[in-house]
């Protein structure tokens, strides 16, 4: 591929690109699974010619499903969906019949470490595994709750279990949310935000951040912080404010 002017993405080394003559095209690998995607059509069947003669490939036509993720166009946009995924998620842990619920967590609820004997390990680890996935490709809209979730993977109570079962609940009533793309804005988008102090049993905090591009989400990520990071990341601020100052 780097012998053939493609550019590895440093952020992502399984992403390579290539542009000439204002024209550009991208490859993204995974395993023995490819999406080829580019500015024009030419582009496109020109780079499928190129690693047919390197590869034996089978060509599956315009994408539909990659990765358990479902393409979806409509006119101007374009979106991506794991609904059949969470249905089947749904379905493996006996919650594809349950009633639907709006939000994915009560702020009231307050998790704790269990001190007790651990219920249900493995199904536990399993399903927060599940979950996640969701949560890592389309789903940003859970990525608190996992997050608080998945810090009790080694010694979960009924309590947390309780919680588990209302993100399934909330997936149910949500299952075909997706994410939307139409190109506009095309410039990045960022939103932060923390809860200082949330955990009282070691005095950590939780941050959150998305990134929107081209009218979606695409990067999002819940974060507990404990507070000697939190001071870290304050000095660090404080340290590139006081550099813009000097530099005006």
């Amino acid at each position: 591929m780097l012998a053939n002017r493609y550019i590895i993405n440093e952020s992502d080394k399984c992403i390579y690109s290539k542009v000439q003559n204002g024209k550009g095209v991208m490859i993204c690998l995974y395993v023995d699974d490819m999406l080829i995607f580019g500015t024009s059509t030419n582009e496109v069947e020109e780079t499928k010619a190129f690693l047919s003669k390197k590869f034996d490939m089978k060509d599956l036509g315009e994408a539909d499903v990659i990765l358990g993720i479902k393409i979806i166009r409509d006119g101007n946009h374009i979106g991506s969906s794991q609904s059949h995924y969470i249905e089947k998620v749904l379905q493996k842990f006996n919650h594809l019949d349950f009633k639907p619920i709006s939000t994915p967590f009560d702020q009231s609820v307050s998790l704790q470490l269990n001190k007790g004997c651990p219920v249900a390990q493995l199904e536990y680890a399993k399903v927060i595994g599940c979950l996640m996935y969701a949560m890592t490709c389309t789903r940003p809209d859970i990525a608190y709750v996992i997050g608080r979730l998945s810090q009790y993977t080694s010694n979960r109570s009924e309590e947390h279990w309780h919680v588990v079962k209302r993100v399934l609940k909330y997936l149910k009533g949500t299952m075909n949310y997706y994410l939307t793309y139409s190109g506009d804005p095309s410039v990045l988008e960022g939103y932060t935000d923390a809860s200082w102090v949330t955990y009282v049993e070691d005095h950590a905090s939780t941050s959150g951040w998305i990134f929107n591009l081209g009218g979606g989400a695409v990067s999002w990520r819940s974060k507990k912080h404990t507070c000697i990071a939190d001071s870290t990341m304050a000095a660090e601020f404080i340290a590139l404010a006081a550099g813009s100052k000097e530099a005006e």
